[in-house]
């Protein structure tokens, strides 16, 4: 009887914090798009539909182009104008013209799903009277030492020791929290890029020699009480079905709290909370943008269509 309550308590709490995930797509460039890799690509009648269709695919951000925006690039109109006014000899032929972006399959949909979103620095952003950019990452961009995982999210690899406490406080710091990794997928890939950072890493030097050890990172999975795993987002692990616990672990004997820290072979071992080990931080998504797009506002081509720049500081939310 107590177990039967025990367990439907539990299915409760997996519903409610089930719930509690939304991850919504805010506006954050117009008349821009990004030149990240597409991974979807789908013609809809509104904004919403796009951005279901990004989830459905697992997508970081989206470009949208609106079914009443013109179905040219300004832009390009403009430079191949540019181009024609350039003066050639009458007597010599001159070559066929040319668009400066000839149209690419992607030309023929209006909502482009990406797998990563723009750094802080708007390094792929192009400019596209066509489109607007959307992102999971509106308010706080990532910053350039961020990895992106394509259609799992942004991480950042700390190589700095530090006890499970302090990582934790850390990457909230950070504007994120200790990676969750309770999914094939998301211990998979996070493994294999701990597999291919450099091993200089992972050393430790005697007065003798130096010796590699095995590659370990703090994640977000801790044990305060024994047998209660719970997440970076306070979910019990018993929430989720997937495990890759490496053999012995967790250790029969051990005395809580534990943490878990992720190998590189894609396994989780359990150790006390005090020890000191690099960490994985996950960023969260965000919104909205500090300076939101304003939308409705006519595409120029010779004047800025967005504010500025988004900040380099961190703002809150």
């Amino acid at each position: 009887m107590y177990e039967g309550q025990m367990q439907t308590a539990c299915l409760r709490s997996c519903e409610i914090a089930a719930r509690k995930i939304v991850h919504r797509f805010y506006p954050l460039r117009h008349c821009q798009r990004s030149n990240r890799s597409v991974i979807g690509l789908k013609n809809v009648k509104t904004v919403r539909e796009c951005a279901d269709f990004a989830r459905d695919k697992q997508g970081l951000a989206f470009n949208y182009s609106p079914v009443d925006r013109n179905s040219s690039n300004w832009y390009e109109l403009v430079k191949e104008r540019e181009q024609n006014k350039s003066t050639v000899p009458p007597w010599k032929a001159q070559p066929p013209r040319v668009a400066f972006n000839s149209f690419g399959f992607d030309d023929f949909y209006n909502c482009h799903v990406l797998d990563c979103p723009e750094y802080r620095n708007l390094s792929s952003i192009v400019n596209d009277t066509r489109f607007d950019y959307y992102t999971l990452y509106a308010r706080l961009l990532p910053s350039a030492n961020a990895t992106c995982i394509p259609s799992i999210g942004m991480f950042l690899f700390e190589d700095t020791r530090l006890n499970y406490s302090n990582a934790y406080n850390s990457c909230v710091t950070a504007g994120g929290s200790l990676a969750h990794i309770a999914s094939d997928a998301r211990t998979f890939h996070l493994s294999k890029y701990i597999a291919n950072l450099p091993s200089g890493n992972n050393a430790s030097a005697n007065s003798t020699n130096v010796t590699t050890v095995e590659p370990l990172y703090y994640v977000g999975l801790n044990e305060t009480l024994k047998n209660r795993f719970f997440t970076s987002a306070e979910e019990q692990l018993d929430c989720f079905t997937f495990r890759a616990w490496a053999p012995g672990h967790p250790d029969r004997n051990r005395h809580p709290p534990s943490c878990v820290a992720l190998t590189d072979e894609g396994s989780w071992k359990v150790y006390n909370c005090n020890r000191t080990l690099p960490y994985i931080c996950e960023l969260h998504t965000s919104g909205p943008a500090l300076y939101a797009p304003k939308l409705k506002r006519k595409c120029f081509v010779k004047r800025p269509n967005n504010r500025k720049v988004p900040s380099r500081q961190v703002t809150t939310r």
